[in-house]
C-alpha cells in the first residue's frame, strides 16, 4: 500500500467522524478513517458485558438530521410523529403538554399554548437552519460563494417575521425559567417545559442559555430531528456501512501516535503500527490533536 492510497484521514470512527467521512467519500475522495478502539461508534455505542447483557452508551442516539439519513441512505427505523411531553405527578393528575392537559392546572396557560407552540416551531427551525449552514472560510480568500450560506441564513430569520426574529435572538442566552414565566403561569407546567432545556444536560432551568437549550431540544419535537429506534449502537454501525458503501476504508485498533507537520500544516499522520498516510482531518478534542 502506498502513501497516496488516500487523500482523505479522518482520525476517530465517532458519530461526526463517520458523517463526515461518508460525505466525503460520497463526493470521491479516498478516504481512510483510522480508528484507536476496536469497534467504531465513539460515544455511540452499544457493548457487551458479562453473558447476554448489552448496554447503550447513551439513553438515544441523540438527533438524527432528517437529511443526513436521506444524503447516506441510512437504514434506521426512525421516531418521525412529533413525541407527547409527559410530566408525572405525586398525585397521579399527570401533566401531557397539550392544551387540553394544561387545561386542568391552568386554562390561561391553556390559552396560551398555542401561541407558545408556533413560536418554539419558528425558533427551531431558524435554529435548525443554523446547524445546516456551512461556515465560510476565515480570513482571506472570502468569496461571496462562501458567505451564500450565511446569506440563506440571514433570509431564514427575515422571513421569521421582526417580532419571531427579535424574540429568537432574545430567547437564546435567557434561562428557560424566564422564558417559560412569559408565557405561562402554573408551577407543575412551567417546570415540565423548562425540563426540557436540561436533558442531558448539567444545567439548571435558571443557567443562562437554557432558552437555546429549550429550542434546540425542541427539534425533536418539531419533527425537524428524528430519534432512532432501536439500540445506540445501530446508528453508528449504518454510518459505518455508509462510509463503506461510498467506497471508503475504516480500520480499528490503530492508534494514531503523530500527526505530521510540515510548515504549519498537516500532512499526515503516523500510527503506533509505524504507517504513515497523508491528509488530516481530526474529530479528537483540539488540545489531543495540538499535543500529537
Amino acid at each position: 500500500m502506498t502513501q497516496n492510497a488516500y487523500n482523505t484521514i479522518i482520525i476517530g470512527a465517532g458519530h461526526n467522524g463517520l458523517v463526515a467521512a461518508a460525505y466525503l467519500a460520497k463526493q470521491g475522495k479516498k478516504v481512510l478513517v483510522l480508528e484507536r478502539r476496536s469497534i467504531v461508534g465513539g460515544s455511540v455505542v452499544t457493548e457487551s458485558f458479562g453473558e447476554n447483557f448489552t448496554v447503550d452508551s447513551v439513553q438515544t442516539g441523540g438527533m438524527l438530521r432528517p437529511d443526513i439519513i436521506k444524503d447516506l441512505k441510512l437504514s434506521l427505523p426512525t421516531v418521525t410523529e412529533k413525541p407527547d411531553f409527559i410530566s408525572l405527578q405525586p398525585d397521579g393528575n399527570h401533566l401531557i403538554l397539550n392544551e387540553e392537559y394544561i387545561k386542568r392546572f391552568s386554562e390561561k396557560d391553556a390559552s396560551h399554548w398555542s401561541e407558545f407552540v408556533r413560536f418554539m416551531d419558528k425558533a427551531a427551525s431558524i435554529l435548525d437552519a443554523a446547524y445546516a449552514t456551512i461556515m465560510p472560510r476565515l480570513p482571506k480568500n472570502l468569496s461571496l460563494r462562501d458567505g451564500y450560506g450565511l446569506l440563506e441564513l440571514g433570509l431564514e430569520l427575515r422571513l421569521a417575521g421582526r417580532k419571531d426574529m427579535l424574540n429568537f435572538i432574545r430567547a437564546l442566552p435567557m434561562s428557560a425559567q424566564e422564558l417559560v414565566e412569559e408565557y405561562f403561569e402554573s408551577e407543575v407546567v412551567r417546570a415540565a417545559i423548562a425540563s426540557v432545556a436540561i436533558h442531558n444536560s448539567t444545567l439548571g432551568p435558571i443557567s443562562a442559555g437554557t432558552g437555546y437549550t429549550l429550542i434546540h431540544n425542541w427539534l425533536n419535537r418539531s419533527g425537524l430531528s428524528h430519534v432512532n429506534v432501536g439500540k445506540a449502537g445501530e446508528i453508528t454501525n449504518a454510518l459505518a456501512n455508509a462510509v463503506k458503501a461510498f467506497g471508503g476504508e475504516i480500520r480499528t485498533d490503530s492508534e494514531v501516535a503523530k500527526i505530521k507537520i510540515d510548515n504549519q500544516i498537516a500532512k499526515g499522520v503516523v500510527l503506533l503500527m509505524v504507517k504513515k498516510f497523508l491528509l488530516i482531518l481530526s474529530f479528537l478534542p483540539l488540545t489531543r490533536s495540538i499535543l500529537y
